[in-house]
């Protein structure tokens, strides 16, 4: 039963409408939001989404889900903020 829940947990969908508005489930915390960006940790590491006019229309922590709206360019899974290194977080501009 535990095993379950934690597939359960580890489940992640993103839903990108007319390319104007995103919802994702699966959302941990929102790292950084700026117009033209938005950095969230999820369940299978970081999203950047970049764009323009970006807003967070919606966060639900009981649900962990973000819903997003504006001119959305792209979606970029990387490796989260979390588990870098303390020092390529200090030199994060040379990298």
């Amino acid at each position: 039963m535990e095993q379950n829940k934690t597939q359960i947990n580890k489940e992640q969908t993103i839903t990108l409408t007319n390319r104007k508005n995103l919802s994702v489930s699966g959302v941990n915390k929102v790292i950084s939001l700026k117009p033209d960006l938005i950095q969230l940790d999820t369940v299978y590491n970081g999203l950047v989404i970049c764009g323009s006019n970006l807003e967070l229309i919606k966060l639900d922590n009981t649900l962990n889900r973000a819903d997003i709206c504006g001119n959305i360019d792209s979606l970029k899974f990387v490796e989260s903020n979390a588990k870098q290194s303390l020092f390529r977080k200090i030199f994060k501009w040379f990298f």
